[in-house]
Parts: structure tokens; C-alpha cells; sequence
């Protein structure tokens, strides 16, 4: 699964990409631990950084698989 950081999400991970490495289906909390795990300063981001997969804002409910490219999207405000 490749993970594309944004914003404060790169800055927390110190990359701009990482390919996660899984061969089952993760839910987003699922998702969160993984990278939290790898990149622990990404824990002060997950409250307001949002979950994309392919293209599209994640839900709840979204499972996320091997061939998915996944981002860590900041809170966006319009203005």
C-alpha cells in the first residue's frame, strides 16, 4: 500500500511517501496504528488528518488494501 504524506503529515513522518507492507484488508484505524508504529510523531496528526483512498475521502467504514494509494490529507479550509 503506498501512503503519500501532506502537509503536517510529512513533516511528522519525515517522508513524503512509505509503502506499508500488508496482505489483508485494513480498516482506517488499522491504517493509523501501522504508521503510527513506524512514524510514532504522526500520534499529534491523526486527530485532524484525514484518510484518502485513491482519490477519494475515506469513511469509516473504508477498507484499505495492498494495491491501494492511500494519503494523510491536513484539515483544508475554504476562505
Amino acid at each position: 500500500m503506498k501512503i503519500l504524506f501532506f502537509a503536517s503529515g510529512r513533516e511528522a513522518a519525515g517522508v513524503a511517501e512509505f509503502e506499508l507492507e500488508t496482505s489483508e484488508a485494513l480498516s482506517s484505524g488499522e491504517v493509523w496504528e501501522r504508521l503510527i508504529a513506524q512514524f510514532p510523531s504522526l500520534e499529534f496528526v491523526r486527530g485532524t488528518a484525514r484518510l484518502a483512498r485513491n482519490g477519494e475521502y475515506a469513511s469509516g467504514e473504508t477498507r484499505f488494501h495492498a494495491e491501494d494509494e492511500v494519503a494523510i490529507l491536513p484539515p483544508v479550509s475554504g476562505g
